[in-house]
């Protein structure tokens, strides 16, 4: 009996070796995507094509970035400025850069790309003067009197069919992230009026392309063209994007009527994705949760005492006191007490707040009434649906209603004073001039001229940052997000796939 015992034990220790292997190895495969037929996203609430020259959102912002590219991008694996459209570029002392364009790019429909496409793309831009994160037109030489698209002026032209010259007045820290932006990718001249400026887009540069809309959602079709699409031959063949309103976006992921959504962290208003089988991508502190005063003027205080209440009773640990304007840019940034000292002492007695509906936890506006009532004052909370709060922002008239917008800011780690301008809005005169700050050029205390704009911020009551937080990324498990930005709030959906195994 005893000589049959070692052969079976060694058959067996072969068999649970075998098995072993085969699970090691399985588990040590590469994984195996495919491209998404169709990828179901939320994270704007618009179905339009937005305007390039009048940015209204963060999801404004991540839609035109889909659907339309310029003359160079920012490669986030990288972290650096590289061409696009054009080949190369070269740049000279007195502020002019030349721009090579690329044999051969087109439109989504083959149309070919021209120099007219990019000069009109740009004048524009030039001509309205509604962009809210970069005023190019007080940067380009010659250009003040432009009228129309067909007007020329001295530094923005084309020296020949495959070269654009654009000359500023002086070196900028921040142009190339300009060219890099949705504010100023390429759109077809056909479909620009040279004397209205009214753009009706029926021609995309980005890599994907609007196809139609169905008043719920919005078709962004693949675009072959784009050299986008060809460094990522996988990316979704299509996107829909669903306008859904923001109180019931959570649901919309949980019931699977999308794959993913990308929106702010929500102060004590987050599920616990895990028991739904949601995955979380997370940015860093990236986001400004603030109080931007409306209309102008005066406006009631919003004092020290308030502002260090609601910073010591926050329940919320994911969310941090945002005791200056930059997260990224520390060295620009106020200090804590440079902060509170540029406040008054003490909160008017009754402040008026307008909300988005169904942006903000009914949790955390509560923690902000207990924090206001601690402290004396009377906060009244009002809402409206999105178009209408974003109406509020550069009306004159708003403060009638309401003395402050609830907002948030997604911002970037890149350029401070172009998140300061956009934090500043469109009807204040600030009494300072960033473009200081962004000119290598100017023997300028750069710090210096940051802070003290922040604290007219804050003085004039034109913003008040309350809390940092993070721009979440909600996915179904069977999608792969790539690899995303952690530092910056954006989102680039052609990196998305689907896991098969």
């Amino acid at each position: 009996m005893t000589k049959n015992i070692k052969p079976i034990w060694v058959g067996a220790l072969l068999l649970l070796i075998a098995v072993v292997l085969a699970l090691f190895v399985r588990r040590s495969e590469n994984p195996v995507f495919k491209a998404i037929d169709e990828l179901k996203v939320r994270m704007t609430a618009s179905l339009g094509v937005p305007d390039p020259t009048d940015i209204q959102s963060t999801g404004d912002w991540y839609y035109l970035d889909h659907v339309s590219s310029g003359l160079v991008f920012y490669d986030a694996d990288k972290k650096k400025f590289a061409p696009l459209f054009a080949e190369s570029w070269s740049t000279e002392a007195d502020g002019t850069h030349r721009f090579k364009l690329r044999d051969g790019i087109h439109f989504h429909d083959g149309t070919p790309i021209t120099a007219k496409d990019i000069l009109w793309t740009l004048k524009r831009q030039l001509i309205r003067k509604t962009a809210t994160h970069f005023p190019l037109w007080e940067y380009i030489v010659g250009c003040e009197n432009l009228k129309t698209l067909n007007d020329e002026c001295d530094g923005l032209h084309a020296t020949s069919d495959s070269e654009i010259e654009i000359r500023l007045k002086v070196q900028n820290e921040s142009f190339f992230l300009q060219l890099a932006s949705p504010e100023t990718g390429i759109w077809a001249a056909s479909d620009m009026d040279a004397v209205s400026l009214a753009l009706e887009p029926t021609k995309f540069s980005g890599p994907y392309y609007f196809s139609n809309q169905d008043g719920v959602s919005a078709l962004l079709t693949r675009n072959e063209q784009s050299p986008v699409s060809a460094k990522f031959p996988d990316s979704p063949r299509s996107i829909r994007l669903f306008t859904i309103p923001a109180a019931k976006v959570n649901q919309a992921l949980i019931d699977r009527t999308v794959d993913l959504v990308i929106r702010p962290y929500s102060p004590l208003g987050e599920p616990e994705w895990t028991q739904h089988g949601i995955e979380v991508h997370s940015t860093t502190s990236s986001n400004i949760f603030y109080l931007f005063g409306l209309g102008t003027g005066d406006r009631p205080a919003i004092g020290r005492d308030f502002i260090e209440t609601l910073w010591s009773t926050n329940q919320d640990s994911k969310i941090v006191p945002a005791e200056t304007f930059l997260p990224f840019s520390k060295q620009f940034g106020l200090s804590r007490a440079e902060f509170i000292e540029s406040l008054p002492e003490h909160s008017a007695k009754k402040i008026r707040i307008f909300c988005p509906e169904g942006f903000f936890s009914e949790s955390f506006l509560t923690q902000i009434k207990s924090a206001a009532v601690k402290t004396g004052i009377e906060i009244e909370f009002s809402f409206a649906p999105a178009t209408e709060w974003f109406k509020a922002f550069n009306d004159p008239e708003s403060k009638k209603k309401y003395d402050y917008a609830m907002s948030l800011y997604s911002a970037s780690e890149r350029y401070p004073a172009v998140q300061l301008r956009y934090l500043t809005k469109k009807l204040a005169k600030p009494p300072i001039d960033l473009k200081l700050t962004e000119s290598p050029d100017l023997n300028v205390d750069r710090t210096k001229i940051l802070r003290d704009y922040q604290k007219w911020m804050l003085q004039s009551r034109q913003a008040i940052p309350l809390f940092f937080g993070n721009t979440l990324f909600l996915y179904q498990k069977r999608i792969d997000i790539g690899s995303q930005s952690e530092s910056d709030a954006e989102i680039e959906l052609w990196r998305v796939r689907e896991v098969v195994r």
